[in-house]
């Protein structure tokens, strides 16, 4: 009963520092010391605002469209007229604003001209012109980037285009909207696909999401310039192969640990080293484990510094003596965590006697380091791989905030959908694109594509 006790306990104090639930799942009390820390940091380091010394930043003037003069109309001092009065200097402020909006309509009108021969041909629409009344590449790319990009729901997306455009606008027309930007991404996605099976590192990730009442996966595959996103009602092997790209990868993927990926065989395997020190933190809070696990942070910190040093200096791995001492430094650590434990191997079943939760834990997160030590110090052999998982993790954030802001999604294709333009949108984001402005180029004259010389991981 202690043992449950303790056990009990320890899923209660679970929070986004000890394990991987995410900051938007912990309670007042861990956001309440979040915020502390926070505070005590930005305390003894500056003041919040502009520091002193440092250059101030305002808008930067730019070109004019229309000059307004004003001229004053009499002396501030005798109060004479000043129509007549030299102009000596001026004083210029420039207002920056936005027109009132005031949709153009435009009439596409086709002619039918009859040959010699008796033919009859009738010109063809623009690609706009797909009904005879619809709405333009314009509307539709800021209707998509409101929907796809600021995550508004499809009612209030519906009510603030009706707003500008001052025309009502159906909610089935924004989903019919997001179905046609798919389809046109088609061929963007084939080559996003092909292009992360040539990276020599990528990141993976998935998280749950909800397709109507049935929980689904969204998964991603990612780099710091590209980025695949792809719903699947499964979450392991299956959903990889199906999405592509892992399941016929030869480099190297970054993730979590999450042992689906050990199926893939011709993969090389990196372990996300933040995943692991949340778990030390979470082991270290029994006092006997304080001293290894604190040890192991140091360890996995002073890799992330070596590795990043290498990388700066343009090393493909880092110096074979540094590496060869810090991977001593690690097993030693391991033996540690093992001589601290029962002998052998804990029972099947908790609670049963012989081993608390506590124990189990720690022997499960050293039998874990111990048997993918080559996964977790991957960093040293290869500088591009990086000590966390943050690139996927970035990707997946924004799936997790539409579905707070706009609910979960009503169907797979809806989802889909979102999907394949949230990849477009990101891959596009990460080149520093104009976002509008490449779904406006979706709906006129094709799919922006990323430059071909661009890798990254």
């Amino acid at each position: 009963m202690r043992d449950r006790v303790a056990h009990l306990e320890a899923e209660l104090a679970r929070d986004s520092t000890n394990s991987s639930t995410p900051p938007s799942g912990d309670g007042v009390g861990p956001r309440k010391k979040r915020a502390e820390r926070r505070a005590e940091a930005r305390n003894s380091k500056r003041l919040q605002g502009k520091q002193p010394g440092a250059p101030g930043a305002n808008l930067a003037r730019r070109i004019p469209d229309v000059v307004v003069g004003h001229a004053p109309v009499c002396c501030r001092g005798c109060g004479a007229d000043l129509a007549g009065a030299p102009v000596i200097g001026e004083v210029r402020r420039q207002v920056i604003d936005l027109p009132s909006v005031c949709p153009t309509v435009t009439d596409h009108v086709a002619y039918r001209r009859r040959c010699g021969c008796g033919t009859e041909t009738l010109a063809e629409f623009p690609p706009e012109a797909t009904a005879p009344v619809c709405w333009g590449p314009e509307v539709r790319a800021f209707a998509l980037y409101l929907l796809c990009r600021q995550h508004l729901p499809l009612e209030r997306t519906a009510e603030l285009l009706a707003d500008l455009l001052g025309a009502p606008v159906s909610t089935g027309w924004l989903c019919q909207i997001q179905q046609q930007a798919a389809g046109k991404l088609a061929p963007f996605l084939v080559g996003l696909k092909a292009r992360l099976a040539a990276e020599p590192v990528v990141h993976a990730d998935e998280t749950g999401t909800r397709v109507g009442v049935k929980k689904h996966w969204v998964h991603t595959v990612t780099t710091n310039l590209l980025t695949l996103i792809a719903i699947h009602p499964k979450r392991g092997v299956k959903a990889m192969t199906d999405i592509g790209v892992i399941g016929t990868y030869t480099g190297t993927v970054v993730h979590d640990g999450y042992a689906s990926y050990e199926v893939f065989d011709k993969v090389t395997h990196a372990t996300c080293g933040v995943h692991l020190i949340r778990h030390l933190v979470d082991v270290g809070q029994t006092t006997a484990f304080a001293m290894w696990t604190a040890q192991m942070i140091k360890i996995l910190l002073e890799a992330k510094t070596v590795s990043e040093t290498a990388a700066a200096a343009g090393r493909p791995a880092v110096d074979p003596d540094v590496a060869a001492t810090l991977r001593g430094r690690y097993h030693a650590t391991l033996d540690v965590a093992f001589a601290l434990l029962p002998a052998g191997s804990p029972p099947p079943r908790r609670h049963r006697g012989g081993w608390n939760i506590r124990q189990r834990k720690a022997f499960n997160l050293a039998t874990r380091m111990r048997v993918d030590a080559d996964q977790v110090l991957r960093l040293l052999e290869d500088t591009r791989v990086p000590l966390d998982n943050n690139v996927a993790e970035r990707a997946l954030r924004m799936v997790k905030l539409h579905d707070k802001i706009s609910g979960t999604f009503r169907s797979l294709e809806g989802a889909e959908a979102f999907a394949a333009v949230r990849s477009y949108l990101q891959t596009a984001n990460n080149h520093n694109e104009n976002l509008l402005g490449v779904l406006r180029q979706l709906f006129t004259t094709g799919a922006w594509h990323p430059p071909q010389a661009a890798t990254g991981t």
